[in-house]
């Protein structure tokens, strides 16, 4: 059993996709336009741009891979074609999947290509005449691709801790309370620069709190960029699941609590060893494992994700390889994966 539990829309525009949409949509922009041969450029010709070249500690590079995938967000439709071939060709290399959708983000990011500055419009219009399309679009998106495959498609939404707004995301959430059958739960997510990799905004609590009511199950990418302490602090706001965590290796404390408390961790080897690979060293020396073995090991519950398999250049089957070679136990992985979807579905995978 695939089951793919740590994955975000944004991150799973593939070169195929996008030089499709490109030209449906005649997207005649970087990096999809040439201008001096007046052309698209072809998949093959888009790869290069969109996936990481090699490991890096400078998180900007990730980014800016997914930036450029961005540019194809030029409508409504454009954004549900993009997530339907998203979603079906995740579908083909798992059992089932949970993916990660940024609405603000993507809101945000329409309007910029639109040339609409996103702040001067009034937050509630943001929400209902933007995001709201937006969702509707995915959601039926996802419907279809459920339909084609035959295998079932969680979607939960993301937060950003850059928190760019906190009337625009209020609005955002009241309206997302609206659509909460759609949806699994939430996730805290986002590169942020600065001396706390992984804040946690108050006001931006305050607002989880807040949907918690109608999406109680919760998810925060934690313990990746920052330290156990994130972790800890994060355990705070009662979780089902942490993104990443694996600096939680730094403290046995920190490790029992999880245990104790039965979160599971959402690892993603190819998006450790591109990312934070001076952290993925030391941790490694440390613990003579990889971190989703050491954690195994520690008794906490793990699931495997690809994370954002384009810029990484990664699949969820890839991730099983990597896995495997690393010693991963993976009928105790398949149980955790299990777990974890029952928790979030309502049901064992597959009723």
């Amino acid at each position: 059993m695939h089951l793919d539990l740590h994955r975000h829309l944004e991150g799973s525009h593939s070169a195929q996709a996008l030089a499709q949409v490109a030209r449906e949509f005649d997207v005649r922009t970087a990096p999809f336009w040439r201008e001096e041969e007046r052309r698209f450029l072809s998949a093959e010709e888009l790869g290069a741009s969109l996936t990481m070249a090699g490991p890096t500690d400078d998180a900007t590079v990730f980014y800016q891979c997914i930036v450029k995938a961005r540019a194809a967000y030029v409508s409504v439709p454009a954004i549900a074609e993009l997530a339907r071939l998203a979603f079906l060709e995740a579908a083909a290399e798992t059992d089932g999947f949970e993916m990660r959708l940024s609405l603000f983000s993507m809101a945000r990011t329409l309007l910029d290509n639109q040339r609409i500055a996103w702040r001067e419009l009034a937050p509630v219009r943001f929400a209902e005449s933007v995001a709201r399309p937006i969702l509707l679009a995915v959601t039926a998106a996802r419907a279809e691709a459920e339909r084609a495959t035959g295998k079932p498609m969680l979607l939960r939404l993301g937060l950003s801790r850059t928190f760019e707004s906190e009337p625009h995301y209020r609005a955002l959430a009241a309206m997302v309370a609206e659509h909460a059958s759609q949806l699994v739960g939430l996730d805290v997510l986002g590169i942020v620069t600065g001396p706390d990799k992984e804040p946690l905004p108050p006001a931006l609590v305050a607002i989880l709190n807040e949907l918690r009511r109608h999406l109680p199950d919760l998810t925060i990418h934690a313990g990746e960029f920052e330290g156990h302490a994130a972790v800890d602090r994060t355990l705070a706001l009662e979780p089902q699941g942490i993104g990443h965590g694996v600096h939680a290796l730094e403290s046995p404390a920190t490790l029992a609590r999880l245990v104790q408390e039965g979160v599971t961790l959402e690892v993603c080897p190819t998006s450790n060893r591109l990312l934070i690979p001076s952290a993925l060293a030391r941790l490694e020396a440390a613990h003579g494992a990889t971190p989703l073995l050491a954690l195994q090991r520690a008794e906490v519950h793990c699931v495997l994700g690809s994370d954002d398999p384009t810029p990484m250049g990664t699949s969820y089957d890839q991730e099983l390889r990597v896995a495997e070679r690393l010693g991963v136990d993976l009928g105790r992985l398949e149980a955790d994966e299990r777990r974890r979807w029952a928790q979030i579905n309502g049901a064992p995978f597959g009723v």
